[in-house]
């Protein structure tokens, strides 16, 4: 992308677009893909948050 004229190709989008697709297969390939899991490191704060606001209307 040096050359000026790259800049207002649509060429350089397909070149972008390529590599991102190449690094999210290398990504799945790798085993570095976020697990279900990942997302049950906010259920403490969850539960918390359930348990406060239900002791500050109900108690």
């Amino acid at each position: 992308m040096n050359d000026p004229q790259d800049r207002f190709s649509l060429d350089t989008i397909d070149r972008e677009r390529a590599k991102l697709d190449a690094a999210i297969k290398a990504a799945h390939e790798a085993g570095k893909q976020p697990s279900g899991l990942a997302g049950l490191t906010t259920l403490p704060w969850l539960i918390a948050a359930v348990a406060l606001i239900y002791w500050y209307f109900f108690h």
